[in-house]
């Protein structure tokens, strides 16, 4: 994600996490990165996707409705050297309301982020807006209220027991052994991204097929969203059915390549573009026809259908009769000259050749030099 107008840009690169523990409170971790591209030394590489650490930003929190805002706060915290922060949300300075007015009435709400730079002095920038279905637990005295997430290597160093909806930060994970946040099923620790809980929103919800998103959705709702790995795309919810981009049909003069949807192809039902003076449609760079058997294309002047017809459809001709006089070699043509190439001129039947001596007279070759009553024929198209 780029912010405008800013020389060092910054993004999410993890899911923003939610722990809804036993604090009138959830947490949010994050790791934030630096998206100002660096120079590797001792190679050509530059690498734009370094952690942002120990860096103080101020993060404001507002949590709304489908209607209005309910609770905005602010933390200013510093990065740690490897780009993460680490809050509780309901914990911040209040900015409007306080966090015990949120109505957590079990109906889909909003987390809004923004992130504001101190070192920048560029104020507070949007970074995302997520669903959150949150309710509060109640105090359970002396329980641990510490709600961060646990960081582990490997789940060998966890210890059981485990309660559904556990949540940690497992570094070093799958063949890649790349970091992933972990969520405990009830039996098994799973990636966040695989965890079929729809009414939570710690990542996009992956399902294998169609039946398994069915499975999983039982009741979907307008918005819904989730990976579908069959088709390799995202497929949202629209209050009917399941709708992706990816399987949408391109047709009727569209076809898709590369996920794009581009021009050409079979119109499949009468189309009708409408034009005005403003709204001109025009074509640029069109190739000079060199063909004389190329067709030209006309328009219907009473229903603007466009309809192919030969060149040679289109001339329309005039021609005059001349009775000649003896040894005549000048004629005059029925027409003004523009092109010599669309005048005939025949002799009693006869082909001959001319030039033209001015824009309204032709000559005659000298060998094909007139009798008396020779009929002369000059055809000229126009």
């Amino acid at each position: 994600m780029k912010f405008s107008h800013k020389i060092r840009l910054f993004l999410f690169l993890l899911t923003n996490t939610f722990l809804f523990g036993q604090t009138p409170g959830f947490n949010y971790q994050a790791l934030i990165l630096n998206n100002e591209e660096i120079q590797i030394p001792g190679t050509n590489v530059l690498e734009n996707k370094v952690p942002l650490g120990l860096e103080e930003i101020i993060l404001r929190f507002t949590i709304s409705n489908e209607t209005s805002v309910e609770y905005i706060e602010e933390h200013t915290i510093s990065t740690d050297k490897n780009g993460m922060v680490s809050l509780i949300v309901g914990e911040g300075i209040p900015i409007s309301n306080t966090f015990y007015d949120i109505n957590w009435d079990g109906k889909l709400k909003y987390l809004n982020v923004e992130l504001n730079i101190l070192n920048d002095n560029d104020g507070f920038v949007f970074l995302d807006s997520q669903k959150i279905l949150y309710r509060p637990q109640p105090d359970r005295g002396n329980e641990n209220r510490n709600g961060n997430i646990k960081i582990v290597s490997s789940l060998g160093d966890l210890s059981p027991p485990y309660q559904l909806g556990d949540i940690i930060w497992l570094t070093d994970y799958g063949i890649n052994n790349s970091p992933s946040l972990m969520i405990w099923d009830d039996i098994k620790w799973t990636p966040i991204n695989n965890d079929f809980d729809p009414t939570n929103e710690f990542g996009l919800i992956v399902v294998g097929n169609d039946s398994f998103r069915d499975a999983q959705f039982k009741k979907p709702v307008t918005g819904d969203q989730v990976w579908n790995q069959t088709c390799n795309c995202l497929e949202v919810y629209d209050g009917t059915q399941w709708v992706s981009l990816r399987n949408m049909k391109a047709e009727n003069g569209l076809y898709t390549r590369d996920n794009k949807i581009k021009l050409g192809g079979i119109l499949i039902e009468p189309t009708l573009i409408t034009t005005s003076a403003t709204n001109t449609f025009a074509f640029a760079g069109l190739q000079e026809s060199t063909n004389t058997e190329d067709q030209i294309v006309v328009m219907d002047k009473s229903t603007g259908v466009l309809r192919q017809k030969p060149n040679s459809t289109l001339h329309q001709k005039k021609q005059v009769i001349i009775i000649a006089s003896d040894g005549q070699l000048e004629f005059t043509t029925p027409l003004k000259i523009t092109n010599s190439d669309k005048i005939d001129v025949f002799r009693n039947g006869v082909r001959i050749n001319f030039i033209a001596i001015n824009n309204t007279t032709i000559k005659l070759e000298q060998e094909a030099k007139c009798y008396q009553d020779d009929k002369v024929r000059i055809v000229q198209l126009y």
